[in-house]
């Protein structure tokens, strides 16, 4: 049977499917065609309730969104409070007040010097923004020929076109035709079949980086993007001590803007505000999404180091792009009170407490099976990878979506993240639990885990 074959009889299968269901379907498109999805009703927490009665113990954040749970009550409120008093304001008419608060507050807690911030309703919107950034700040610097970038595989930084350009991904096997190859160095530490010691891992991976620049010539290069932790693509791939310094250093030496994707690390989910504070470098940008709102609005912006913003500053027509809802009121307002809470509540030291409370657990379940090849992540970011066994560390086929199948029967949600290194598909799980999560919710976590891993 040909591939075409067997897609039209699957699609013979949907249609007659969907045609002779009831009325109460759910006809929005979908990834899971054929399979209705449990209709969530309530949540609070790390809790979600659905209309069949079942509660789900929520360990992944969705998709790593839910920093503080679901529905926290000062969240809810701030969105509440602002929403009495104006909901939208379009960028190029006016400003707002929590537009203007939240700047401040992140100014606060970036690990860039003066930092300036622009905002967007999604991680890919902010990712274009960062793009569309670095080709301005050099054009007003009179290099129009730096337009190409360089990023890492695997990795993975949106949806949308250029985005998924910058992505070192299956999911853009589709789209191929439209997207511009920029994935060429290797992620740090994402082959664990290579057993290089740490620092020869960091010399490798930033020999590629050097090679990728040679080829293509830090002349026509505006910038390197990359993930300090990988968040999708991977499963909380996590660098040798060493190497973000060194990107740093390449970046100043070869005058590229080092662009640090933080729509998974930022807001307190690896126990520090953004990911590279955990090695004390200042990139030039930061992009940051999810977690700044924990799901309350569709959030994301950008964070742009003094020095850069003044170049684009001292241009008449300054940062002239953006989306519709960039710097909305309702967002902004969800996003200063969201750095309150994490404040008020100790939630990065939480962060850094539960993190340590997860990893021990999660190692004690790696010792009972050998298809466990390493646990890996920082703070509430925690990844799992699935081998056939110790000795030679190849993947475990189907393991990541027979380990999600298994924890989903256990009403436990955790994230799939099969990710493709060369010619072979990595198997593994994310594990991101809210930054408020208590020792009670971490310890039934680790219980259905690993019954999970267990069935699987």
């Amino acid at each position: 049977m040909t591939r075409m074959e067997a897609f039209r009889g699957r699609w013979l299968k949907v249609r007659h499917t969907m045609s002779t269901m009831a009325s109460t379907t759910d006809f929005s498109l979908t990834a899971t065609p054929g399979r209705q999805l449990p209709v969530a009703v309530r949540a609070e927490g790390c809790r979600i309730w659905t209309a069949d009665g079942r509660e789900f113990i929520d360990a992944c954040g969705g998709a790593m969104v839910m920093s503080v749970g679901h529905c926290h009550p000062r969240l809810i409120e701030a969105l509440k409070r602002q929403a009495d008093e104006v909901t939208f304001t379009y960028r190029f008419a006016f400003s707002n007040e929590p537009m203007l608060e939240l700047a401040d507050l992140l100014r606060e807690i970036s690990p860039m010097p003066r930092t300036w911030s622009f905002f967007n309703s999604s991680g890919s919107e902010s990712v274009e923004s960062a793009i569309h950034l670095a080709l301005l700040y050099w054009q007003l610097l009179g290099q129009p020929g730096k337009t190409e970038f360089i990023s890492r595989y695997p990795s993975y930084h949106g949806s949308t076109i250029a985005a998924l350009g910058l992505s070192g991904t299956s999911r853009r096997d589709s789209f191929e035709a439209l997207l511009t190859k920029n994935a060429v160095a290797q992620t740090p530490n994402a082959d664990i079949r290579a057993r290089r010691t740490p620092a020869d891992e960091v010399e490798f991976a930033i020999k590629q980086l050097e090679d990728a620049i040679a080829a293509r010539g830090a002349d026509k290069i505006a910038g390197v993007f990359l993930e300090p932790i990988t968040g999708a693509s991977g499963a909380a791939v996590t660098p040798p001590d060493g190497y973000l310094q060194r990107v740093r250093e390449l970046c100043t030496r070869h005058g590229l803007l080092m662009i640090c994707d933080e729509t998974i690390t930022g807001f307190g989910r690896t126990g520090a505000w953004f990911g590279v504070e955990q090695w004390g470098v200042s990139p030039d940008v930061i992009t940051f999404a999810k977690g700044v709102t924990s799901g309350v609005v569709p959030f994301s912006g950008m964070l742009v180091a003094g020095d850069v913003a003044d170049v684009l500053m001292a241009s008449p027509d300054g940062f002239p792009v953006g989306h519709t809802f960039s710097g909305y009121p309702l967002g902004c307002a969800v996003g200063a009170e969201m750095i309150r809470v994490i404040r008020d509540e100790g939630l990065l030291e939480n962060a850094r407490v539960m993190g340590e409370r997860l990893r021990a657990g999660l190692e004690t379940i790696a010792a009972t099976t050998p298809h466990i090849g390493d646990i890996r992540g920082m703070g509430l970011l925690q990844g799992i990878e699935f081998v056939e066994d110790p000795e030679s560390l190849a993947p475990r086929a189907g393991a990541a979506a027979r380990v999600t199948a298994a924890a989903r029967d256990r009403q436990l949600m955790i994230y799939s993240c099969p990710t493709a290194l060369g010619s072979s598909v990595l198997e593994a799980v994310l594990l991101a639990p809210p930054l408020n999560i208590t020792s009670t919710d971490v310890d039934q976590i680790l219980d259905r885990l690993s019954d999970a891993i267990g069935a699987a």
